[in-house]
């Protein structure tokens, strides 16, 4: 691996975005147009919305509820919120969903981790077994059907395991030759995880993963850091590739579906919403604000995606 040097103007990039425009803007480019992809919630789902917007307009976006090709021109608190209805294709069932899913008719999907281990196999389930988390959420059934899996999530060296201890969606399982298809499922596994600190991609032969792409502005410390954090051999691509930062388009497409700024705004005391909270306001009035804000938001930032 070569000399890396950071530069003052790479630093200043930094700190321009926040985790979650790194984590999202730089996923959202993972996904190929025309294909069907599945979006889970949160950041996951933000992710595929901005593929949507900007990269892969042709893209069918759908949601666990049954939202099929719709918009993504906003956020979803859920994967029934009816923001998902918004000029969609169709509207199944969830049953629905899961059946076209097991059949492998889904490309490509996005979802968020607790834990990963070298094979690519994720827990969600807990924490060893006194943290116990949400569960599944119907990414088992995603991970084990889709043709392709990128996971999400800002950094923490904690998430990487020698061993999950649940492993609530399957990667390579052992890492084996054909493991997957041995143990019957459809997809082809994960292909990457993204976080704010580089991409973690995996080895088309030992399946292991590995650091693949870096944003400019890490150096050689904070990569063999990254590296050393890993319970287990982690490698560095001898190509490693250098990471865009958020692109303008990609920013105003972060803008148009976080009106409330929920995401650009990592301190929850600082958003919009939560000025109202303090006031003790939870009536028509901080309803109405919030809808205002809304709105602008999506006439503006429509303009600018125009």
């Amino acid at each position: 691996m070569a000399d890396r040097k950071v530069t003052p103007e790479m630093m200043a990039e930094k700190e321009k975005w926040n985790q979650i425009y790194k984590v999202c803007c730089v996923a959202s480019r993972e996904f190929k147009d025309r294909n069907c992809v599945f979006g889970g919630v949160g950041i996951s789902f933000l992710a595929v919305a901005i593929a949507k917007q900007v990269h892969a307009p042709n893209m069918i976006l759908v949601a666990e509820a049954g939202y099929v090709g719709f918009t993504g021109v906003t956020s979803m608190g859920s994967p029934a919120d009816n923001a998902g209805g918004f000029m969609a294709m169709c509207h199944q069932g969830l049953f629905d969903m899961f059946r076209d899913q097991q059949a492998g008719f889904m490309d490509q999907a996005c979802l968020g981790l607790a834990q990963i281990d070298k094979f690519g196999n994720v827990g969600v389930s807990y924490v060893n077994p006194l943290i116990r988390m949400n569960g599944s959420g119907g990414g088992g059934d995603i991970s084990s059907s889709a043709k392709s899996v990128t996971y999400v999530g800002e950094y923490n060296p904690r998430q990487f395991q020698a061993k999950v201890d649940y492993i609530t969606n399957p990667g390579f399982l052992d890492g084996s030759k054909n493991a997957r298809q041995k143990a019957g499922l459809v997809g082809e596994g994960p292909s990457a995880f993204v976080t704010d600190r580089g991409i973690f991609r995996f080895d088309p032969e030992t399946h292991e993963m590995y650091l693949s792409d870096v944003f400019p502005w890490q150096d050689d410390k904070e990569i063999a850091e990254i590296v050393d954090a890993a319970p287990w051999d982690m490698k560095v691509a001898k190509d490693l590739k250098i990471i865009a930062p958020p692109s303008e388009d990609e920013a105003n497409a972060v803008a148009m579906m976080d009106p409330l700024q929920g995401y650009r705004i990592t301190q929850f005391m600082e958003r919009p919403s939560a000025k109202y909270i303090l006031m003790g306001r939870h009536d028509l009035i901080a309803y109405n604000y919030n809808a205002i804000l809304v709105e602008e938001s999506l006439r503006n930032n429509m303009k600018v995606m125009i």
